[in-house]
This record gives C-alpha cells, structure tokens and sequence, in this order.
C-alpha cells in the first residue's frame, strides 16, 4: 500500500534551498531566475549576481564556451542535457561539476524554462583517475 505525502510550500522551499545539491531553474527566455541557498554558498556570490547569465562568470574560461553552447543548444530543443564543466568556489577553487537540466511544463503542458541541478564532482573524479591509473 503507497500513501502518498503531501508537503506545505514551506515545505518544499525547505526541501529546495537545503537541498545537498546546486539547483538552479530558468525562465522560458533562457535566462537563469532561481538559485538555491547551497548554490549561493558555493559560490560565495548574491542571488542578484548570479541571475540571467551572471552565473555563467564562476565558470572556467576553458569551459565556458562550450558549457554555454550546451546550454543554449537544448535549450533551443527543449531536451534534457548533461555537461561537466569548472565553477569557481567561495574561496577561488575552481571544482568539477556535474550539471543536468530538463524543461519545465506548466499546467497546460506548455514549455516553461528550465530546472536542473549540480553536483561536486571534484573528488569522484579525482578518485577515477588514480584508480584508473592504477589499473
């Protein structure tokens, strides 16, 4: 037997902005409008920093091309995608990230933005490599 949980918005602004994960969301014109408090923390960095394409400064000038390329791309589709890219840390550490983003419908069905999340992926790499060197 399933029950099913329903939570109160506070809730859910609890779940989101302590999440141990990066969550972002843009709006239907591809600019980012939402960041939750483990992002902020991160990078150090106000929300009104990051907003629109202010987040897209923390990323390693390497990456940024192509992450923004990514981006714009599924955008353009409205298809999930996944990337990997550096984003400056709080104290100027730059870490890998795993970053993954899904369109958003509204209650009509119609496209809506984007939500999507990042993930540290600093020591999982690190550690991929020195097992596979070890090999």
């Amino acid at each position: 037997m399933t029950t099913e949980i329903r939570l109160s918005p506070t809730e859910y602004e609890v779940l989101a902005e302590q999440a141990p994960i990066m969550i972002w969301r843009s709006a239907i014109d591809g600019q980012c409008d939402y960041f939750n408090a483990t992002w902020l923390k991160f990078t150090g960095r106000a929300f009104h920093q990051e907003c629109g394409d202010g987040w897209s400064k923390g990323v390693h000038p390497e990456d940024l091309e192509r992450c923004l390329r990514t981006y714009r791309e599924a955008f353009e589709r409205r298809e999930i995608f996944e990337m990997e890219y550096r984003l400056r840390r709080h104290d100027g550490e730059y870490r890998w990230m795993f970053d993954r983003g899904v369109p958003m419908r509204d209650a009509r069905g119609d496209f809506s933005g984007y939500i999507g999340s990042c993930i540290d992926t600093t020591e999982w790499r690190a550690r991929r490599t020195r097992g596979a060197s070890t090999d």
